[in-house]
C-alpha cells in the first residue's frame, strides 16, 4: 500500500544526501550581495545614451527658442565715492565700528529708500519719461528699483574712511538706463549733502534744549535741599556732612563705658587677690607685706588708714561722694563741649561757654585730690604713734583695703549703670533721625547726577563746535554714468546653460532607469548576489533542423528546432552546452551518488527547457547513460520538443496506469531515454509530493549514469521547490531582463529554504527581446500572470489542436514501485517503448 508523504517527509526520508547538501555559498551572497548593489553610473549612461542624448538636445532646443524669445536688455553705470575724515572706532561694549564710511548694506537701504526714488522720478533727468511716471508712479518706481544695483567696485575696493561703489541700471531700454543712472546718482549726493548739512546744526540744537531741562531741575534739586538742612534735626561737619549727634553721643558713651569697665574688671582682681591672700595666709603682716609687693604704693596708704579707721571713716566718705558727684558733672560737659565744637567751631560762644565751666569744675576736682592728699598725710602721721601691736595694726590695714575696693567697684558699676542707661536713650534718639540721613543721601546723589548730565551736556557742546564742517560723508562721482551696452540675450551662454540643464536631466533620467531596470550587468553581479558560479552563456540563436543528404533519413527531423547539440553541433550555442556539461560532471564528481539533475529557473521564458533538453542530449552524446524526465506537469514543454505528448508518462507511472520502464521511451540517440510528463493533472503540486516519486527517483537512480529533471518556473508554482529536495543537484537558468537581479535573488532563497544545492547558473539569451517584464512585488500571487496560463497549449498552434482536456487527479499507486519492479518479469530498456492502452483519467 502507498504512503503518502509530505515535502518535510520525502526530505527527511534521504539524510545521507541532505546531509551533503550546502547553502551554496551562504557567505559569499552575504559578503558580496551589498558590493553588487551599487549602480554603475557610466555604464548607465551608456546603456541609456539615449535618456541622456534627448533631454540634452531639447534643452538646446529650448536655450534657442529662449534666445529667440528674449528681448535686448542694455546696461548704464557710474561710480561713486564715499569718503569721510572721522576714523572709524570700535566700540568695546557693543563690537561695532563707530564712524568711517558706512557699509554698503545701509548705503543700499538709503539708495532704494522713499526719499532717494521720490526725488530722482523728480529729476528733469526723467522728464522724457514723465507720462509713464505720471499714469503709473508707484508702478514705474518698481520696475527702476528692479534694474537698480548697487555694489562695491572690484578695483577700488573699500578702506575705513573710503570706499568705491558701483550703481548700475540695466533694462530693455538704453535711454532710460542712462537717464536713471544720472538721476539716482544725483540723489545720493544731494541726500548725503543735506544730512552733512544739518546734522551738526540738529546735534547742537538737541544739546541746547538738553542743557535747558536740565538747570531749572538743578535750581529746585538745590532748593530742595537746602531747606531739608534747615528743618532736619540734623547737624554738619565743615565739610558739609550730615552728622546723627544722638549717634556720635552714643559713640562717645559707649568708648568711656569700655574704659570703666576695664578699670572695674582690675579693680575686681585686685579685690580678689586680696582676699585669696587674707585667706591663706594667718599671720597679718605676712599677707600685709605680700599685699604691698602685689599692689604697690596702695598698701602703705591701707595701713594707715586701717589704723585710723575708726577716727576718719566720716570724713573719707564724704570725700569719695563729693568726687563721684564731680565725676558724673564733668563727662557730660566734655561731651557736649565735642559735639558743638564739631558742629559750630572752636570760636562759637557755647563752645567758650562750655570751657569756663569745665575749667571751674577741674579746679575743685584738683582741690578734692589736693584734700584727699593732706588726708592721706594725716593718717600718715597718727600711723607713726606706737599705741597698737602691729599684728592688730596690719589687720587693720587689710580691712581697710577691702572697704576701699568695694567701695571703688560699687562707685565703677554705678558709673556703668547709668551709662548704659544714657546709650540706650541716645540709640533711640539716633534712630529717630535715620530717615533724615537717607533723605539727605538720596537729596545729594540725585544733585550729583544731575550735575554730571550738565556737565557732559557741556563737554558734547564744546566737542560740536570744534567739530569742522567737512566731518560727515562726502559722496563724489569718480566717472559720469556711461552710454547704455547690449548685454543680452547671448547665444551661446544661452545654449550652453539650457544643454546642461538637459545633459543633468538625462543623467538623473538614465540613473532612474538603471536603477528601476534592477538587472545584472556583470557575471560578477551574478556570482556575488547567490553565491555560486556561471557555469555558461548559451547565445542567442535561431533554431533550425540539420539538413540531411538527398535520399538520407533524418534522425533528428521531428526534434525541437532548439535542441542545437543535435541539431548544429559545430555552433556556439553547442559548445556553450558541452562547457557546462563539464562543469557539472566535475560538480557531481564531489557529490556521492550524485546523478539526479534539476534544470529550473525564476519565471518562464529563461529556456530551461532548453537548457535541459540540451544538456541532455549532451550528456547522452559523451557515451553516459542518460534519462529525461519532464516534471513540469503544468506545461510540459521538454515533451513537446520530443514530440512525445501522446506517450505514457510520468503521470501514468505515479497512478500505477503502466511501469516506469513503460514510460521511458527511446530518442534518436542510443544511450538517452525520455519519460514524458503524461496526461495534465488537476493536482500537479500534489502529484509531486506523493513517495511514488521519490522512489520512483531511487529506482531510477540505479538504472541511468545521470538524471535530468524538468520542472517548472521557482517564482511562479511551488513544483521545484518540492522536487529540490530530492534532487542531488539544481541548475538554474536565467535569461538577463528587468527585474532579474531579485527574481534570481528570491528563487535562490527558495533553494536555500528547501535545503537544495544549486551548483551553478546558465544564462541564456535565447528568448525574444520581448518577454515578460519581471514582477511588481513580493509574494508568490505576484506572479499570478503567469501562473493562470502556465499549462499546455489547446489552441491551433498547440500540440493536441482542438482536443477538449479533461484533467485527472494523480492519486499514487497501490503497491510500490520497488516491489513492482521485483515481482515483474524484467523488461529489456532497450526495447521499452511500450504503448499499451489509453490512459484513463482517475476522479
Amino acid at each position: 500500500m502507498a504512503i503518502r508523504m509530505a515535502v518535510g517527509d520525502i526530505s527527511s526520508a534521504y539524510p545521507s544526501r541532505e546531509s551533503g547538501l550546502s547553502d551554496f555559498g551562504q557567505d559569499n551572497h552575504d559578503q558580496g550581495g551589498d558590493a553588487s548593489e551599487g549602480t554603475d553610473l557610466f555604464g548607465a549612461l551608456w546603456r541609456y545614451r539615449w535618456a541622456v542624448v534627448l533631454p540634452t538636445l531639447l534643452g538646446m532646443l529650448g536655450g534657442f527658442l529662449l534666445f529667440l524669445k528674449t528681448p535686448e536688455s542694455f546696461r548704464s553705470s557710474t561710480k561713486l565715492l564715499f569718503e569721510t575724515e572721522r576714523p572709524a572706532a570700535l566700540n568695546s561694549l557693543t563690537g561695532d565700528m563707530i564712524g568711517g564710511v558706512p557699509p554698503i548694506q545701509i548705503l543700499t537701504s538709503q539708495l532704494y529708500s522713499d526719499r532717494v526714488v521720490s526725488s530722482s522720478l523728480q529729476s528733469p533727468h526723467m522728464n522724457p519719461f514723465r507720462d509713464r511716471i505720471e499714469s503709473n508712479p508707484r508702478g514705474f518706481a518698481s520696475s527702476i528699483t528692479s534694474g537698480l544695483q548697487f555694489s562695491v567696485d572690484s578695483q577700488g575696493g573699500r578702506s575705513a574712511s573710503s570706499m568705491v561703489a558701483v550703481l548700475t541700471f540695466q533694462n530693455h531700454d538704453p535711454v532710460l538706463c542712462e537717464q536713471s543712472v544720472k538721476a539716482f546718482s544725483e540723489s545720493l549726493r544731494e541726500l548725503f549733502a543735506e544730512r552733512h548739512k544739518s546734522s551738526r546744526s540738529e546735534l547742537i540744537r538737541l544739546i541746547n534744549v538738553g542743557i535747558d531741562q536740565l538747570h531749572p531741575k538743578m535750581t529746585e534739586l538745590e532748593d530742595r535741599y537746602r531747606q531739608f538742612r534747615i528743618d532736619a534735626p540734623l547737624v554738619w561737619n565743615e565739610a558739609g556732612k550730615a552728622i546723627n549727634p544722638h549717634r556720635e553721643q552714643q559713640l562717645l558713651l559707649a568708648k568711656r563705658r569700655g574704659q570703666l569697665s576695664e578699670e572695674l574688671r582690675q579693680k575686681s582682681i585686685e579685690l580678689s587677690s586680696i582676699e585669696a591672700i587674707t585667706k591663706e595666709t594667718e599671720d597679718a603682716s605676712l599677707a600685709l607685706s605680700i599685699l604691698a609687693q602685689l599692689l604697690g604704693r596702695k598698701s602703705a596708704f591701707s595701713a594707715v588708714s586701717a589704723a585710723t579707721a575708726s577716727r576718719g571713716v566720716a570724713r573719707d566718705t564724704d570725700l569719695q561722694l563729693a568726687e563721684i558727684d564731680l565725676d558724673q558733672r564733668l563727662i557730660p560737659l566734655v561731651i557736649e563741649r565735642i559735639k558743638y565744637a564739631e558742629q559750630f567751631g572752636e570760636s562759637h560762644p557755647t563752645v567758650k561757654n562750655l570751657d569756663t565751666e569745665l575749667t571751674m569744675m577741674r579746679s575743685e576736682f584738683t582741690r578734692l585730690i589736693k584734700e584727699r592728699t593732706d588726708r592721706i598725710l594725716e593718717l600718715m602721721k597718727e600711723s607713726s604713734q606706737p599705741n597698737s601691736e602691729p599684728d592688730e595694726r596690719a589687720k587693720q590695714s587689710i580691712s581697710v583695703m577691702k572697704i576701699a575696693y568695694e567701695a571703688e567697684i560699687q562707685f565703677l558699676s554705678q558709673q556703668i549703670a547709668d551709662l548704659d542707661k544714657q546709650i540706650e536713650d541716645e540709640k533711640k534718639k539716633a534712630l529717630a533721625l535715620a530717615k533724615f540721613e537717607q533723605e539727605d543721601a538720596s537729596l545729594l546723589r540725585e544733585i550729583e547726577r544731575t550735575r554730571q548730565l550738565i556737565n557732559q551736556f557741556e563737554e558734547q557742546m564744546a566737542r560740536v563746535s570744534l567739530t569742522e564742517e567737512d566731518s560727515g560723508v562726502i559722496v563724489t562721482e569718480l566717472s559720469a554714468p556711461s552710454m547704455a551696452v547690449r548685454i543680452g540675450p547671448n547665444l551661446s551662454k544661452s545654449l550652453s546653460l539650457w544643454s546642461v540643464v538637459g545633459l543633468a536631466l538625462g543623467c538623473v533620467l538614465a540613473f532612474l532607469l538603471e536603477k528601476n531596470a534592477n538587472t545584472f550587468r556583470t557575471p560578477d553581479e551574478i556570482v556575488a548576489a547567490i553565491g555560486v558560479p556561471i557555469l555558461t552563456h548559451l547565445p542567442f540563436f535561431k533554431g533550425k533542423i540539420r539538413k540531411s543528404k538527398k535520399d538520407a533519413l533524418n534522425p533528428f527531423e521531428k526534434l525541437d528546432p532548439y535542441l542545437a547539440v543535435v541539431h548544429q553541433p559545430a555552433s556556439v550555442p553547442a559548445e556553450a552546452i558541452r562547457s557546462c556539461r563539464t562543469s557539472i560532471f566535475f560538480d557531481l564528481s564531489n557529490i556521492n551518488g550524485g546523478k539526479i539533475i534539476q534544470v529550473t529557473s525564476p519565471l518562464p521564458g529563461d529556456g530551461k527547457s532548453t537548457v535541459a533538453g540540451n544538456l541532455a542530449c549532451s550528456i547522452a552524446q559523451s557515451g553516459k547513460k542518460t534519462l529525461l524526465i519532464d516534471c513540469d506537469l503544468r506545461r510540459p514543454q521538454i515533451t513537446d520538443n520530443f514530440d512525445s505528448a501522446d506517450k505514457l508518462g510520468l503521470i501514468d507511472v505515479l497512478n500505477g496506469h503502466c511501469e516506469h520502464v513503460e514510460a521511458m521511451h527511446e530518442t534518436p540517440l542510443a544511450t538517452l531515454k525520455m519519460m514524458p510528463s503524461g496526461p495534465i493533472p488537476a493536482n500537479p503540486a500534489e502529484a509531486l509530493t506523493l513517495t511514488e516519486m521519490s522512489e520512483l527517483l531511487e529506482l531510477l537512480r540505479d538504472e541511468f549514469d545521470y538524471i535530468i529533471v524538468d520542472t517548472p518556473p521557482l517564482l511562479v508554482v511551488t513544483d521545484p521547490s518540492i522536487l529540490a529536495s530530492m534532487v542531488d543537484a539544481v541548475v538554474m537558468t536565467l535569461k538577463i531582463r528587468r527585474k532579474s537581479k531579485p527574481n534570481l535573488k528570491e528563487a535562490a532563497g527558495i533553494l536555500r529554504t528547501v535545503g537544495a544545492r544549486l551548483i551553478g547558473v546558465v544564462i541564456n539569451n535565447s528568448d525574444e527581446s520581448g518577454s515578460s517584464d519581471g514582477y511588481k512585488g513580493y509574494g508568490y500571487y505576484r506572479y499570478g500572470r503567469h501562473t493562470n496560463r502556465y499549462y499546455r497549449k489547446t489552441a491551433e498552434n498547440g500540440v493536441k489542436a482542438g482536443q477538449p482536456r479533461t484533467p485527472i487527479v494523480v492519486s499514487g499507486r497501490t503497491t510500490g514501485l520497488r516491489a513492482t519492479a521485483a515481482a515483474a518479469k524484467p523488461i529489456s530498456v532497450a526495447t521499452s517503448n511500450s504503448t499499451n492502452g489509453t490512459p484513463t483519467d482517475d476522479v
